[in-house]
């Protein structure tokens, strides 16, 4: 399918099976970016296979998941992940929209991609009859600005603390 977005050069569109390829490939910039802000990040052996796995038993031809690509002419240039996710078992927080994965190859950053594909993904939340929908961020990423220009706010805050070698209690 594809989604009508304030991007004129390019398109929003769901990926399919043919796309593994060019959704690997995406991937792994995605993960290398997240190795910058944390070594943990880093994809284990085996990884990639999991997540192609994933990819194509649990999001090809579902109801609760898509990949969303960005693409101009021949190339694909950003992805991010759509997944519809339960409620909480306590508070009135029923079914949800979860976006994961929200990446532009560097190439064609400040473009518009990145905003286009979280149009796509609203809509695809709004066809699901979502009432609300979600992204997880990395503190301090530049993306923030753009998730509050597009109307989002800041709703929860997660700190850690390692316990390695940790002589603080």
């Amino acid at each position: 399918m594809e989604y009508e977005t304030s991007l004129t050069d390019a398109t929003v569109r769901t990926a399919d099976q043919d796309d593994t390829n060019e959704i690997m490939s995406l991937w792994d910039g995605y993960a290398d970016t997240l190795v910058d802000y944390d070594e943990r990040f880093r994809i284990e052996e085996g990884g990639r296979v999991k997540w192609e796995d994933y990819f194509t038993n649990s999001l090809v031809n579902s109801s609760r998941g898509d990949i969303l690509l960005a693409q101009r002419d021949e190339d694909v240039i950003g992805a991010l992940e759509v997944r519809v996710t339960g409620g909480h078992p306590v508070f009135k927080f029923g079914k949800h929209g979860m976006v994961y994965g929200h990446y532009v190859h560097p190439e064609y950053r400040g473009e518009g991609a990145g905003r286009a594909l979280l149009e796509a993904a609203q809509e695809w939340f709004r066809e699901k009859e979502m009432p609300f929908w979600r992204i997880e961020v990395l503190h301090g990423v530049e993306e923030e600005a753009l998730y509050r220009d597009i109307g989002m706010k800041p709703m929860e805050v997660i700190y850690e603390k390692e316990l390695v070698d940790d002589d603080a209690r």
